[in-house]
Order: C-alpha cells, then structure tokens, then sequence
C-alpha cells in the first residue's frame, strides 16, 4: 500500500467514523459498523488504529485541529481590543459550528454522559483555547476594558451562547415557526453584543460591539 493510498484509506476511516460516532456515540457504536460504512474491511481498522477509543479520539482531533488555525489569525498577535479579539473568536467559532453538526453531536453525546473519554477531550481539546481565551479576557480586565469577572464562568457563557443555540434551533423552530438567525455576520454580532453589553445594550460610552465588528 503506497503512502498516498494509505493516507486516503485512513482519512475515509475517519470522515466514515464521523459520521457513524454522530448516530450512535462511541458505546453505541462498532467497529463493525465503522468498516462497513467506510466500506473496508475490519483488519484495515485495525491497522490504521489501535481499538474503538482510539478511533473515537483520532475523528475528535482531526476535527479540532481545524478548529484550532483560528488562532494563527493575525488579530490575535496585535494589541486590537478585548472586543474585536473576541469577535473574531466568535465568528469563527460560529462558521465551525455551521460546517460540524456531526462533531456537535458526537459532543453533546459526550458531555451528556462525561464518560471514560471526557477527561482526554477536555485536556486535549479544550484546554488550548480555554488557555487563550482567559489570556484575552484577563488582559482586558488588567487594562480596565472589562469589569474583573470569573474568566471560567464567562467562557462558559460566551461558548455556551454559541453552540447551545444550534444544538436548540430545531426546537426553536417548531416552537416559534421561524429559524434562528445564525448566520455568521449577524450571529457574531449577537453573540458578541450581548456577551459585553447584554440587553440593555449600555457600553460606558465605548462604542458598540456591532459597529466594531462592523468596521473590522
């Protein structure tokens, strides 16, 4: 097998694993299921993974690896604000949710049982961008542009903003017959508006988060 076929082979393993992890999470998935999917056959599995939870967390990275390029953007390596930082996070994080419903579910699947994978994903998956962000929002607060706050709670609440509305928009839809407005502009606007200056939209004469995004 030439190192070309052999990088195909594994790539279609995991886009076939993707795919059966978001249908049935990693319990309820096989290996068995994976292969015929992926339309090999089980030894392939084997040789281009060790077992099951190997497999699970390979998919897992190779879809974090793609998400963590949003921090090689240049306005993470410049002195812009708290706010446009943080946009830029937002957006990005928000075309990553368009372009990754499986991943979603496989997470939300994870999360809701913080089974025997949940301490890996959080240290090799999370971690990162939790680092960088408290980085940012520390910064702001060390600076005055932020209010001294819980930098977990307020991850928390920015990243929840963000993936909970997808994971509720069929919902959302059905209960008030019209879709979320989650496209990427006008979401990260949102998103960003209400992170720094909630409903009632005051800014301590600064001026707001939409018009800055705007100007980005």
């Amino acid at each position: 097998m030439s190192a070309r076929t052999d990088c195909d082979t594994r790539t279609q393993i995991l886009s076939a694993a993707r795919r059966v992890f978001a249908r049935k999470g990693m319990d309820g998935a096989t290996v068995r299921e994976v292969a015929l999917c992926a339309k090999v056959n089980n030894a392939m599995i084997y040789y281009h993974f060790k077992d099951k939870v190997e497999l699970y967390r390979s998919v897992l990275s190779d879809s974090f690896t793609a998400f963590d390029r949003i921090w090689d953007d240049e306005i993470f390596k410049t002195r812009a604000s708290v706010r446009l930082k943080i946009g830029k996070y937002v957006e990005e994080l928000i075309r990553f949710q368009h372009g990754n419903e499986e991943l979603r579910r496989i997470l939300s699947m994870e999360f809701a049982s913080c089974g025997r994978n949940f301490k890996w994903v959080a240290e090799n998956l999370f971690k990162n961008s939790y680092q960088r962000l408290a980085a940012i929002l520390k910064e702001g607060m060390k600076t005055g542009e932020l209010q001294k706050t819980d930098p977990s709670l307020a991850i928390s609440t920015l990243v929840g903003m963000v993936i909970q509305s997808f994971i509720v928009s069929p919902m959302a839809e059905y209960v008030t017959g019209r879709k979320l407005n989650l496209e990427v502009v006008k979401f990260t606007a949102f998103v960003t508006g209400m992170f720094f200056d909630g409903m009632t939209g005051k800014q301590s004469g600064r001026t707001s988060t939409r018009k800055r995004i705007a100007q980005a």
